[in-house]
């Protein structure tokens, strides 16, 4: 019976090696390759170009670990590359630490559901409607048309005012009359054009009028509602005026 050499043994711990090494580098590059296809579908909402970060890193880490274990295999010390890796990811961490911490308020306003994409917010000296929130950032229509866009920690930092949810919205809409006019008359008539708007109106919540201010030649008043459908705030403030100062002429004739 033939006794192994010592060239035969260190041929066959080799190929052994050699083996381990090209199996673990394979299971390395298909988890690379799921993790990245998990990641696109798993997205979302999520910003592309935070997507693309996710996967680049992902895959990084995936890499670095398979290279320890071949390493470790080979029987290679890796305690300087371990520490590099240590002192990496902690680079990671704090280089991204605004979009873990915007990612984690995310969370949270999705727990607490303190307002959903649709709904009327004001937040810091920004108002309008929600039309889309992802993991990082919440973006706000205002009613100028102009598209804000605040960062989910920021919301959890700031007072959010939910005006779809505070039982309508409330309007002033102010109006200027001469002195010469009748203030009671002109208070009845704002009065009944406020009424004219019910259908936009919330229940038990009827118009009042007050006079602001009240001088020798002019009187300021302001006609309060409060309406069910923010975004119609500006048309609604448009035509109260509209239909008030068409009015004025015939005020002037009851004299």
């Amino acid at each position: 019976m033939a006794i192994p050499t010592i060239y035969d043994l260190l041929t066959s711990s080799f190929a052994i090696s050699l083996l381990q090494v090209v199996v673990t580098l394979l299971i390395t590059f298909l988890v690379v390759r799921f993790y990245r296809i998990i990641i696109q579908r798993a997205a979302g909402s999520v910003p592309s170009g935070l997507v693309a970060s996710l996967q680049q890193i992902g895959s990084w880490a995936i890499w670095i670990l398979g290279i320890i274990i071949v390493l470790s295999q080979l029987a290679v010390a890796i305690n300087v590359l371990l520490l590099i890796l240590f002192l990496g990811g902690v680079a990671i961490i704090v280089a991204y630490r605004n979009i873990l911490t915007d990612m984690a308020a995310s969370q949270f306003i999705s727990t607490y559901q303190s307002f959903k994409v649709g709904e009327w917010i004001a937040v810091q000296d920004y108002y309008g409607r929600v039309i889309e929130r992802n993991l990082i950032q919440t973006k706000i229509l205002t009613s100028d048309n102009e598209i804000v866009i605040v960062p989910n920690s920021t919301l959890l930092k700031r007072s959010v005012v939910n005006r779809s949810r505070s039982g309508g919205l409330r309007v002033q809409i102010p109006v200027t009359v001469e002195s010469k006019f009748d203030l009671k008359n002109v208070e009845k008539n704002l009065l009944e054009i406020g009424e004219e708007m019910k259908t936009d109106l919330v229940p038990d919540a009827p118009p009042q009028v007050r006079v602001t201010q009240v001088t020798s030649q002019q009187a300021h008043l302001v006609l309060m509602l409060r309406i069910t459908n923010p975004a119609k705030r500006d048309q609604l403030i448009s035509d109260v005026q509209e239909k008030f100062y068409e009015l004025l002429p015939e005020l002037d004739a009851r004299k």
